[in-house]
């Protein structure tokens, strides 16, 4: 039997091999420069926007790997280490039950040794990397500086992270037995006493004489409050001629910028950060094009000679409806603008065309055939994860039913037909709002079953409103975007825990923009568009945004009332956001 591999397995980029990760990583020269370079990064997005494949991608073992398979010389001016920081190490809650010194103390020892670590393991997979007296020389200047006991007659790195472990269980079992506070303070390692010294001894050696150490430290969201402020006492130093740190975070979760000093970092001044989540708004934004090479690559693994648009064709019916409703909009644009520019009349078929699809089909008719690579990239929200999650079941629908027709040979599907392609998208959509409607408290830490109710209302309501909108006569239709206005103090303690509930589920994401006054920022809202089309909504949207007012929100995800929408108040005049 033939080895089952699906193209779109949307595995966690942490459990992919370096092989794999060099197979389907697409190079992004806006994130690589910031990256691979020697200033603090913080690179912020919600799970599934590629910033642990972005980190894993530039780290050490993968581009030892990569200048393999070029035959290239290795280049050492940049070491990337990647440091997963979700494991149980930084999990641990011990410090809670400690004094404030021993429980910052001990928290920075944990996440030194963590990084030193791993520092020692990407270093290993450089080949013939140290002399024998390279060796010599730093098991001496190491055992006294880090005043570790490194094991004789083992391999010198094996030997290293052996005594990083034993140092690690020697301060467990200190805390654990509860000793006095003096022997158990005595041997913990900090910034300054471990993870310098051991850079320092570093690029005394030969090899590393003009290295720069970039630490990856992935998922900072996950420290507890004590390493948040040791990391960011760390980026506040001034001397990055040695090391910098690259910080993955997610949004909704950000850190703290404060230091264990009581300062904060500023960004701009001691750090840079990346924005990860791209709204999709056209076929020639940034994240349209990087969805289009990340399916052209996985699509390259099989085989398949297909551009995304063949793989994932629109269906025949949905096209020749939505060419109609074009043809339709183009008429009334000639009518409503017989002088008009070519751009107007074009502005008019943008908003109402699809429109005009969804009001011509019969009320009683059967949900739209939501099908193509651009309805695909569209319900992602601009995050990759789900740009792949439903490809991947499409893939796997098809090679369920060719072994249920007994096929023999290599399962290479040439395309993915809309009928497979809708079954999934509904089939997803459903599974989505079954997450929202019960499943919310038990899987997002700090929800209670209040607020898992107050999503689903919301969500609900919003669904409601924007399928109201699609159908009615006014300027932006399409629009399944919202700010918020009117958001006093008092309804912003009451909303906002709803909102975030609903941004760690990702079920929601924020963003900011330009406003209509000229030089604001305006915060805005984008619910998940995987929840759209299972409402018999648009998921390709426009780019507009719904203004609603922070009572009527919080009526409808406390009270369950529908959203107020008065077609009258909805002036057909341009903004500042409307686009060709």
């Amino acid at each position: 039997m033939e080895e089952y591999r699906n193209p779109f397995e949307y595995e966690a980029a942490s459990k992919l091999t370096p092989h794999q990760l060099l197979e389907y990583y697409i190079e992004d020269f806006n994130y690589s420069r910031f990256v691979r370079s020697k200033r603090n990064v913080f690179l912020v997005g919600e799970r599934g926007t590629g910033k642990t494949m972005a980190l894993r991608y530039h780290s050490l073992p993968v581009y030892v790997l990569q200048q393999k398979k070029k035959d290239d010389e290795l280049d050492l001016s940049i070491i990337s280490v990647y440091v997963p920081c979700n494991t149980p190490l930084t999990h641990r809650r011990e410090y809670e039950l400690l004094d404030q010194l021993n429980a910052s103390l001990s928290s920075e020892h944990f996440l030194v040794l963590s990084i030193m670590d791993r520092i020692i393991e990407s270093l290993s997979e450089i080949n013939e990397f140290l002399t024998s007296d390279d060796e010599d020389h730093l098991r001496g200047e190491l055992s006294y500086l880090l005043n570790l006991e490194i094991p004789v007659n083992v391999p010198f790195f094996r030997a290293l992270r052996l005594a990083f472990g034993k140092s690690s269980s020697d301060a467990q079992r200190a805390l654990n037995t509860k000793t006095d506070a003096e022997s158990s303070l005595r041997n913990l390692l900090s910034f300054t006493s471990g993870l310098l010294p051991l850079l320092t001894c570093l690029a005394h050696l030969p090899k590393l004489s003009n290295s720069h150490f970039s630490l990856m430290l992935d998922d900072v969201q996950y420290f507890n409050p004590y390493q948040i402020k040791a990391m960011n006492s760390w980026i506040s130093y001034r001397d990055n001629s040695l090391f910098s740190f690259k910080v993955a975070t997610t949004r909704v979760e950000y850190p703290t910028l404060e230091t264990s000093s009581g300062g904060c970092i500023l960004e701009g001044h001691d750090f840079t950060r990346l924005d990860m989540e791209q709204p999709y708004q056209n076929k020639t934004s940034a994240f349209a094009k990087m969805a289009r090479e990340i399916i052209s690559r996985r699509l390259a693994t099989i085989a398949v000679g297909k551009t995304p648009e063949e793989y994932f064709p629109l269906s025949a019916e949905m096209a020749q409806d939505i060419e109609n409703a074009e043809a339709q909009a183009r008429e009334e644009a000639d009518e409503k603008f017989p002088t008009g520019t070519t751009k107007q009349k074009d502005d008019y078929i943008y908003k109402y065309a699809r429109a005009i699809y969804f009001r011509n089909r019969a009320s009683k008719a059967n949900l739209p055939p939501y099908s193509g690579f651009e309805v695909l990239v569209h319900m992602s929200t601009g995050v990759i994860r789900n740009l792949l999650d439903p490809c991947y079941y499409m893939y796997d629908a098809m090679y369920s039913q060719w072994h249920a027709e007994s096929r023999e040979g290599k399962p290479i599907f040439d395309s993915i037909p809309s009928s497979v392609q809708t079954q999934v998208i509904l089939s997803r959509s459903t599974k989505k709002w079954e997450l929202t409607k019960g499943e919310l408290d038990k899987t997002i830490d700090d929800c209670s079953r209040e607020d898992a109710r107050r999503v689903y209302q919301l969500l609900d309501n919003l669904a409601i409103l924007f399928r109201a909108r699609l159908l009615s006569e006014i300027s932006e239709p399409r629009a399944v975007s919202f700010t918020i206005s009117n958001f006093t103090h008092d309804l912003q303690a009451k909303l906002e825990p709803v909102l975030t509930v609903a941004r760690k589920a990702q079920l929601i994401y924020v963003y900011t923009s330009s406003g209509k006054d000229l030089g604001r920022r305006e915060v805005y809202y984008m619910p998940n568009r995987m929840l759209w089309p299972v409402r018999g909504l648009d998921p390709i949207g426009q780019h507009a945004r719904v203004s609603i007012r922070a009572e009527h929100l919080w009526n409808a995800a406390d009270k369950n009332k529908k959203i107020p929408f008065n077609e009258k108040e909805e002036i057909d005049e341009p903004t500042l956001f409307d686009f060709t």
